[in-house]
């Protein structure tokens, strides 16, 4: 006889007790040892419930930018301090003198521009485009502000990088949606009635 049949014998009475245990409790014990939160309701899954979080995350962080922004511009136009306007050039040039590509890339950009006839576009046919290209810009302006106070050079020319492949990438975006819709109207236009 090995060692754990020897102990089942001597310990057969206590194991053959069975105490009964409401299945929703076992449950919600099972899941409490796991580390599972028990908060989530019982329609919404696992997945559902950490999406929603995920989301919610997202959008308290938008709004409390946004608020921060409110705030910032309202106490600068307050003060009654107001930020003369410079050619965006000449701002990060002065700030930046060693990001020589900018140009090469306000050219790429006025070329895409050129290109699209991006003066005669309806907006209304576009809005999420055009919405993200306007908050883009906002961006930009607000960067454009802070760029005399930025210290970490090295990290503006990273940003106005960023910028403008943003950019870029939004404008081909448009560009292909442009496409997409002259295809679309042409494929309608010549289906036989």
């Amino acid at each position: 006889m090995n060692f754990l049949e020897k102990k089942i014998k001597e310990q057969r009475g206590e194991l053959d007790e069975v105490e009964r245990v409401e299945a929703g409790f076992l449950w919600q014990n099972i899941q409490a040892d796991l580390g599972q939160d028990l908060s989530v309701g019982k329609g919404m899954s696992k997945n559902r419930g950490r999406r929603f979080l995920q989301i919610y995350a997202v959008a308290a962080s938008v709004l409390l930018l946004m608020m921060a922004s409110w705030i910032f511009s309202n106490e600068k136009n307050s003060r009654g301090s107001k930020v003369t306007e410079t050619p965006i050039a000449n701002t990060s040039q002065q700030f930046v003198p060693n990001f020589e590509e900018e140009e090469s890339y306000r050219q790429t950009v006025s070329e895409k521009m050129e290109t699209l006839d991006f003066e005669n576009i309806n907006r209304t046919d576009y809005k999420d485009i055009f919405y993200e290209l306007e908050l883009l810009e906002q961006i930009h302006q607000e960067f454009q502000t802070d760029l005399p106070e930025m210290v970490n050079k090295e990290k503006a020319i990273d940003v106005l990088q960023k910028y403008y492949n943003r950019k870029i990438r939004i404008l081909e975006r448009l560009s292909k949606e442009i496409e997409k819709k002259s295809h679309y109207e042409k494929r309608i236009n010549e289906r036989p009635m």
